[in-house]
């Protein structure tokens, strides 16, 4: 479990220059955002260590180029 909390959606909002959300939202926002850590985690769990790249920020920055 990554343990996003509703205070650190709450905390990231506002040092991304946005208003607070409500305290459900901010629950609300945490629960999808830790679903969609643990289902990274999941699909990565398959991974071996050396299907990285060796050059890992190369290629992300080239994905990113996209």
């Amino acid at each position: 479990m990554a343990g996003i909390s509703d205070d650190l959606i709450t905390v990231q909002a506002v040092a991304a220059g946005r208003k607070p959300p409500t305290e459900e939202r901010a629950r609300a926002l945490a629960a999808a955002v830790e679903l969609m850590v643990q289902a990274t985690d999941d699909a990565a769990s398959g991974l071996a260590f050396e299907s990285e790249p060796a050059h890992i920020v190369t290629a992300m920055d080239e994905t990113a180029a996209r």
